[in-house]
């Protein structure tokens, strides 16, 4: 029984056209005649995740990616459906799939087991998650330091414009001026420095001097400090005897005295005694002013009349009358004024 030539054609066709299939499949890292374990997994953004992205467990290939699609028109996501070819890894329920760069360059799928008791099947969505891109976390550490740098540019632009405006020609005269003056009070502290050099050349000799006087006065403190040792000995017993009983006793009745001379001054405050009584009382002070006036009055009257006292008859002369004194005259004239008073 032969074949005919079209059915030879038509199964050379279907042959190849499985051939190729199975060849791009193979490419592609599927396995036809291996059982397919396909999930599938939501994310917001697959940047850098095609259609032979590997999945990788603990960085050891255990899949790859076979299809990408939208999810809701886009509005839902992008579904990731992946392969795993390896049957005895078991997936816990609460597993993430993880987009992460596995190099400098491509992004892949890893595995991260959860602590489920309850195994996902083929054909559930697991959770997805996303790590940045190499070049993402290099441009976020970036954009910081740009944000910066921008700032900074501009902050040296306006240094440099208010810079600008300050350097103008008066200015920089002003600046120039500065230098001068400057200069000025360099070589007047030179000049100083100068005569300062001279006064010490020209009194070197006083100056030596004055350190021997100096490192003599030192020798001679060495040789007698044994001396002035016990100066201070000496110092420091007597300081301790005057700290002894002897001066307790001393200071006792020193205060013993000013008690009894306290209390003797509030006696004499108060009118004790007869100290008190002339202290306090004015009449002993009247008496004795008044005597004064008496003996006043006495003596100017036996000036002025003294045949009143001392009677001398030598020549038989009748004795003349006595004469007023100011002081008679000044009773008189005061007992005359108290009698015409009503």
């Amino acid at each position: 029984m032969t074949i005919r030539r079209e059915y030879s054609i038509a199964l050379l066709v279907l042959a190849a056209v499985g051939l190729l299939i199975f060849g791009f499949n193979y490419l592609k890292g599927l396995d036809l005649f291996q059982k397919r374990n396909i999930y599938h997994v939501v994310y917001a953004d697959v940047s850098g995740i095609s259609g032979a992205s590997p999945v990788y467990y603990n960085g050891y290939k255990v899949g790859q990616v076979i299809s990408t699609n939208l999810v809701n028109a886009g509005r839902g996501g992008i579904a990731v459906s992946f392969q795993l070819n390896e049957d005895q890894l078991l997936l816990p329920k609460d597993t993430k799939v993880r987009i992460y760069s596995a190099d400098l360059f491509s992004r892949a799928l890893q595995l991260v087991m959860g602590e489920s008791t309850t195994l996902a099947e083929a054909g559930d969505t697991l959770q997805g998650d996303a790590q940045l891109s190499l070049t993402d976390a290099v441009g976020e550490q970036i954009d910081p330091l740009k944000r910066k740098a921008e700032g900074m540019i501009a902050n040296v632009d306006s240094v440099l414009s208010a810079m600008n405006r300050l350097l103008n020609d008066s200015a920089i005269g002003d600046i120039d001026a500065s230098f001068s003056s400057i200069r000025s009070t360099l070589e007047t502290f030179n000049g100083t420095a100068q005569r300062l050099d001279g006064i010490v050349a020209t009194e070197a000799q006083a100056i030596h001097l004055i350190l021997e006087n100096l490192a003599q006065v030192s020798r001679n403190l060495v040789a007698y400090n044994t001396r002035i040792t016990g100066i201070l000995a000496n110092v420091d017993s007597t300081t301790a005897t005057l700290a002894g009983d002897e001066l307790k006793q001393a200071v006792s009745d020193l205060s013993k005295s000013s008690a009894q001379l306290s209390a003797l001054m509030e006696g004499l405050q108060a009118g004790q005694g007869s100290l008190g009584a002339l202290l306090k009382n004015d009449t002993l002070y009247t008496n004795l002013e008044q005597a004064s006036k008496e003996l006043d009055l006495l003596l100017e009257d036996m000036r002025l009349n003294p045949n009143r006292y001392v009677h001398l008859s030598v020549f038989g002369r009748k004795d003349r009358l006595p004469q007023l004194s100011d002081s008679d005259v000044e009773r008189i004239a005061k007992a005359l004024k108290e009698a015409e008073k009503p």
